[in-house]
């Protein structure tokens, strides 16, 4: 049976009201239009559901039943709607990434303090994750967008868009802090004690293919899971650090640490943002997205 929301809707209103004149008044239309609703939804229907009367008009059985479910329906359906207006406003939502802490850190933090202070009513959840990690939550739809370590390899599933340039470097502190005087080659590395991210993140999978392709194979003494952990072993004299220059930049101008100079130029990355390709986002995640694109270019 195919019957007109709006046809419901009137009923609703003459159920409440007991009187065809006022549900008319309430509605904005003709007393003969909602008439001829009343009547074309009994017919539609198969039956009466007022009984009309001088005094206005009173529900039948069965129109009692009717309404009782009709009610409840139309109150669902008009909060689903509001609900929906408030997340097309920004009054409510939520947005789910999925990110690492070194990105976090680096980049997202004053993005996210920005975008809360604006849309406060909007939910944020971050999920910490690596990138390969972030990646397989985005396509299992756990989350939103990523933010993750580029390169990544070509994904036809994926958009990828790089929101901001990264530097890897090497950097010293304690008593290799003097290496720093001297202009050396990448094979030097060899030499000393080199602390790395463990192997499962981007980072380091990224500076193993470049040293690799310049011949050079470094086993690192230690490995650690957070580029503020290299900082902190490379600043007390530990060993030689592979991290990224932003990560360190308050401990280089602290002079708490010093960064190598190296004959072969280590090459510069992006952190990216990833989507899922021809997926629509939702309002919120919308408005993050050109929240960050408008910071990036002021």
């Amino acid at each position: 049976m195919d019957i007109d929301l709006e046809l419901f809707r009137v009923f609703r209103e003459v159920a409440k009201i007991g009187s065809i004149s006022k549900a008319a008044k309430k509605l904005f239309v003709s007393q003969s239009a909602v008439s001829q609703a009343i009547i074309q939804l009994e017919n539609k229907i198969g039956g009466k559901l007022f009984d009309r009367s001088v005094r206005g008009v009173n529900l039948t059985v069965e129109g009692d039943v009717l309404f009782s479910h009709i009610d409840d329906a139309i109150l669902l359906i008009e909060n689903a709607q509001k609900k929906f207006a408030e997340m097309m406003e920004l009054d409510s939502g939520i947005i789910k990434i999925g990110a690492s802490d070194t990105i976090c850190s680096l980049f997202l933090i004053p993005i996210l303090e920005k975008f809360n202070n604006k849309h406060p009513n909007i939910r944020i959840s971050v999920t910490n994750r690596i990138t390969q990690e972030s990646i397989e939550l985005l396509k299992r739809a756990a989350v939103d967008i990523a933010f993750v370590n580029l390169p990544i390899e070509e994904d036809d599933l994926l958009d990828i868009m790089p929101v901001k340039t990264i530097h890897d470097c090497f950097v010293v502190g304690g008593q290799y802090k003097d290496l720093a005087d001297k202009t050396m080659e990448l094979g030097d590395l060899r030499n000393y004690p080199v602390l790395m991210l463990e192997k499962a993140s981007n980072t380091r999978n990224q500076m193993d293919i470049f040293l690799m392709n310049k011949g050079v194979e470094v086993q690192p003494t230690i490995e650690l899971g957070s580029l503020s952990l290299l900082s902190g072993f490379a600043k007390i004299g530990l060993g030689i650090a592979a991290t990224i220059r932003e990560d360190a930049q308050d401990l280089l101008d602290q002079h708490e640490l010093r960064e190598l100079k190296f004959n072969e130029k280590l090459p510069s990355r992006h952190i990216g943002l990833v989507r899922m390709r021809n997926v629509n986002l939702s309002f919120a995640a919308k408005a993050f997205i050109e929240e960050m694109d408008y910071n990036l270019k002021i």
